[in-house]
């Protein structure tokens, strides 16, 4: 089974940033926060072969600009090599930006906040297909609102949350997908769950599971 390497660890999700494309407007509160500091703890759970339970945490710690967008990453950026960001719209919705030689390539809604059940839109990320990030393609991602409000209850506490469902990796022949994932997302929070499922011959397997155990957010 190919397992796919992104930048975005959620997703999304690698490199985060959240800016204001308008400051005349009204902004509301991010889907997904970000800033210099802020940090996500979680319980990962990998299913496969042998289950493993590990405690991983994403911190941002970077800041930059690319192209007139400042914005802020978990990694150290190579200026000229692709780098893949997020920020938030006036809406608070999640926007992924892909950059190669300091030139925007794509621009691209990676988690809508005002969404219903049932609403659907197309996401194109840059899935990197070399272990040094130095090369990679767009895919297209439909992604389908599957809970405008739904709570998930984690070891941080219980958490009003929007769910997303997405097949990364695409459709085999007959038209059945490879991966299926699930992030929730809440306000001013961020990721709160993800699960990663994996389909084979028929069989539907729950490759790994990440669940917020703390976090702090500016």
């Amino acid at each position: 089974m190919n397992l796919l390497k992104s930048l975005i660890p959620i997703l999304l999700f690698g490199i985060l940033f959240y800016s204001c494309e308008n400051s005349n407007d009204e902004i509301q509160s991010p889907i997904y926060p970000a800033n210099i500091g802020n940090k996500w703890i979680y319980e990962e759970t990998t299913s496969a072969n042998t289950p493993n339970t590990e405690i991983v945490q994403s911190e941002v710690k970077y800041q930059y600009t690319i192209g007139g967008v400042k914005g802020f990453s978990f990694i150290e950026y190579a200026e000229g090599e692709p780098i893949s960001m997020i920020n938030s719209d006036n809406e608070g919705n999640c926007i992924e930006y892909l950059f190669n030689k300091n030139t925007l390539v794509n621009k691209t809604i990676a988690f809508k906040k005002n969404v219903k059940k049932g609403d659907k839109w197309v996401y194109k990320p840059a899935v990197y297909t070399g272990s040094d990030y130095s090369k990679y393609k767009i895919e297209e991602r439909e992604i389908t609102c599957i809970a405008s409000d739904t709570v998930i209850v984690t070891p941080k506490g219980s958490f009003h949350c929007i769910g997303y469902r997405s097949h990364p990796g695409g459709f085999d022949s007959e038209g059945l997908p490879y991966h299926t994932m699930f992030h929730y997302l809440s306000e001013n929070v961020g990721l709160v769950k993800q699960l990663h499922y994996e389909h084979d011959n028929g069989r539907t397997t729950l490759f790994k599971e990440k669940v917020l155990t703390d976090y702090y957010v500016k």
